[in-house]
């Protein structure tokens, strides 16, 4: 039977000062320190670690075994609580899948055995929405949850009844690789577990983060338990199962109830995958207005399938207005307009009001053709053109239609905390004649943000403006929306980017200035000093409210996003600070950098479930990474500015031939002819250093990194069709996408090949899938 409670049973009758008694057990090694439980109830502290529960050695020291007695009142239907080791350092445990042990159906007076296991967020971060949403959950269909384990809240388990010399046991077991529609079972030696039976295998349930909870009742003549656990598909046959036993032992004297924690162990121990980085702005389709749009994605996510890649890793697509640089946001939260796809808006008033579109939509076909042949992106054209085209649309339907939409109504309710201040500051930006400068504030403006309600009052003469912002805002999200349910739904997962800082003249700075150091720029050290202009962090005044703005803004990208990357993550232990009017930066903190990373980033990590990745190039101080791994953060390794062994790089990384910010490996090899034949000598070492280079040296370069240690490798596109020689562009030096400190040419690049005809490249495909699978990446089992 599954470990819940009767729902229509009557309640139990409670007695209000009846409590159980949680007896921990962790083992974990550590010389100096000591390991407590902290959570948010009374019993563990109420989360102050001053509070927290104290573990003390059980036995032998050598045995690293920690305990400790809690007890609890029986009317709450679960305890949460986590470990932290307290030492030299302070380590926690992955928040990802938060702990917690249900009391639900216990008899007053009840002792629990809790022995349990530090969930090290180095693995723990498979149950990542990444993964637990996309690559492996397939966008969590319900025609696939008819085959999983039933989700259930942890409050929802009950204990079993016992009889005389009986023990109830409760495995806790994460299980992150679990594919879409299959379910996790336990068999084993004693009755309950089905004596060893795949026949009589016993049912688990699913409490969320991938951990799945089993329970048997054995007799405590049964002194020794031996379990395995196992995947079984959706046509019940089992497709993984642990190749050794696992043992639980009921020591004379041990409770009647006992929980447990385990951790599948795969025969193939570790996983990883592999994605490609394609910049929405560069996706190139039939159907492209001089831009790729978020629709584009569903081709993309298409090409993926068929090649075995399972990340999509993107630039930032919040709106710059005609900056192209997609670092110089305006806003934290509103979207681009430029990815708007506007043959999609007109279809949409077609379909759900019945009105003939038949007019914006040649209009929209004729854009195609005006623009889908340009090499480049004319940002300024572009934006216009679908400006004008947005308007009609709204002109057409009427504003009064638009508002009265029941989707539109509920999109503007749950996105009211950040729309109506962004649809402000976009109408007084026009009104005060400025433009999206990253040097400049809006603190010397005629109207600040306590007048967002007025400006877009119903009542105000702004009204039309404001709302024809909503239309394009809500339009942008449906799209990107409809884009990543797409891509989840074949296993495909989208990583997003977050800027490390926004610009002066941004809705950001404009509602919450005091967050932002504004007579300060953000930069880096050098000769010559650079000098990036926006605004830093004023990470102080962020934390009297828990970094709430980060809060949002995380929670804002997780209904769109399975990842995301930030952007110089050392931004978060440390920032080089220029005055604004002048004179030399400096570190800040210049000291305590383990702490403040620690602090900041522990911050926003709870905000939401998608994946972590920081860009932690350059000058990287020596608390970064351990912080980094101790948080579950994935760095990044780019090979050439590395050692470039690609098998020893560590697990929780992002390897990558090349990104954004550098050459394409084909025109790093023509232009930087030392680098390149200092890695031909050390990676292939036979005959002299070819030009060009050819294509087998793309593919070398490629399958390294698909052969490496590093949970992800994500290479970008132009690395990868470089290794089919027909498939290559033209020049080289047109595959750039930013070279820093230069602003001609950068962020306006577009893929020579159109997606539509990528996904014709059966060969081509074929190979990158072969080379998938002989590198063992996306093996689930």
């Amino acid at each position: 039977p599954l470990p819940i409670a009767d729902p229509d049973a009557p309640p139990t009758p409670l007695d209000s000062d009846a409590t159980v008694t949680l007896k921990l057990f962790i083992t974990y090694g550590i010389e100096n320190g000591e390991v407590v439980a902290t959570g948010p109830t009374v019993a563990f502290g109420g989360d102050d670690l001053a509070r927290a529960v104290r573990l003390k050695r059980v036995g032998d020291k050598k045995d690293n075994v920690w305990g400790a007695e809690v007890k609890v009142p029986l009317g709450e239907a679960s305890i949460e609580y986590h470990y932290v080791i307290k030492s030299r350092d302070t380590r926690y445990e992955s928040r990802i899948c938060p702990r917690s042990v249900s009391i639900a159906g216990l008899p007053a007076g009840s002792t629990v055995d809790v022995r349990d296991g530090f969930r090290s967020a180095k693995y723990y971060v498979l149950a990542t929405s990444c993964f637990s949403r996309a690559i492996f959950g397939r966008g969590n269909s319900p025609e696939n949850a008819r085959t999983e384990n039933k989700l259930v809240e942890t409050g929802d388990l009950s204990w079993p009844e016992l009889g005389e010399g009986q023990t109830a046991v409760r495995l806790h077991v994460f299980a992150p690789r679990v594919s879409a529609g299959h379910s996790v079972w336990v068999r084993g030696n004693t009755e309950g577990l089905g004596k060893w039976s795949k026949e009589k295998m016993c049912p688990m349930v699913h409490i969320g983060g991938r951990i799945y909870v089993g329970q048997v009742v054995v007799d405590k003549a049964d002194k020794n338990v031996e379990f395995k656990l196992a995947v079984v598909d959706n046509a019940g046959s089992v497709v993984c199962e642990e190749k050794d036993t696992h043992k639980l032992s009921i020591a004379p004297g041990s409770n009647s109830h006992i929980t447990q924690d385990v951790s599948f162990v795969y025969p193939n121990p570790t996983y990883k995958t592999a994605g490609v980085a394609l910049p929405v702005s560069g996706i190139r389709s039939e159907a492209s207005t001089g831009i790729g749009e978020f629709l584009d994605l569903k081709k993309v996510a298409d090409w993926c399938s068929k090649t075995g890649l399972q990340i999509i890793q993107i630039l930032p697509i919040n709106d710059s207005g005609e900056d192209p640089s997609p670092y110089s946001a305006s806003s934290s939260f509103a979207l681009h307009p430029s990815y708007v796809t506007p043959i999609a808006v007109a279809g949409y008033y077609s379909s759900k009001m019945g009105l003939d579109m038949s007019g914006i939509t040649g209009w929209a076909t004729s854009l195609v053709e005006k623009l889908n042949h340009n090499k480049k992106i004319d940002y300024a054209r572009v934006l216009g053109e679908k400006q004008k085209i947005m308007d009609a649309i709204y002109d057409l339907v009427g504003r009064d239609q638009i508002l009265a939409d029941p989707g539109f109504q509920e999109w503007l309710s749950a996105s009211e905390s950040w729309v109506k201040v962004y649809a402000a500051f976009k109408v007084q930006l026009v009104k005060e004649k400025s433009f999206n400068n990253k040097w400049f504030d809006t603190s010397c403006w005629s109207k600040g943000v306590s007048e967002t309600e007025a400006i877009v009052s119903h009542h105000s003469e702004d009204y039309d403006k404001v709302v024809r912002v909503y239309f394009t805002q809500y339009h942008l999200h449906l799209q990107l929306l409809e884009a990543s349910k797409y891509a989840e739904s074949l296993g495909v997962a989208i990583k997003g980017d977050i800027p490390i800082g926004v610009t002066r003249c941004s809705s950001d700075v404009w509602a919450e200035p005091n967050l932002f150091k504004l007579d300060m720029n953000c930069g880096a050290p050098g000769d010559p000093e650079q000098n990036w202009g926006f605004p830093p962090y004023n990470w102080g005044e962020m934390h009297r409210d828990g970094c709430l703005w980060w809060k949002r803004r995380l929670r804002h990208m997780d209904q769109y996003f399975h990842a995301y990357r930030i952007d110089h993550v050392l931004g978060f232990f440390r920032m080089w600070e220029i005055p604004q009017r002048g004179g030399g930066g400096k570190y800040n903190p210049s000291s305590g950098l383990r702490e403040a990373g620690l602090k900041n980033l522990r911050a926003i990590q709870t905000a939401s479930s998608m994946l972590i990745c920081g860009e932690d190039l350059g000058n990287v101080p020596d608390e970064v990474p351990p912080v980094l791994l101790e948080l579950g953060i994935c760095g990044l390794r780019i090979q050439r500015w590395c050692d470039g062994q690609t098998w020893k790089y560590p697990y929780l990384c992002v390897g990558a031939s090349s990104c954004h910010d550098c050459s394409p490996c084909r025109l790093w090899w023509n232009e930087e002819w030392g680098g390149a034949e200092g890695w031909y000598n050390y990676f292939v070492g036979k005959g002299q250093c070819p030009g060009g280079p050819p294509d087998w040296i793309s593919q070398k370069i490629v399958k390294m990194h698909c052969e490496g240690t590093s949970l992800l490798t994500i290479n970008p596109i132009q690395d990868y069709v470089d290794m089919w020689q027909k498939l290559r562009s033209p020049d080289p030096k047109q595959d750039m996408i930013n070279r820093p400190g230069h602003t001609d040419g950068c962020w306006t690049w577009r893929c020579h090949l159109r997606i539509d005809d990528l996904l014709k490249e059966d060969n081509f495909n074929g190979f990158i899938h072969k080379m998938m699978g002989e590198t063992k990446r996306g093996v689930v089992y």
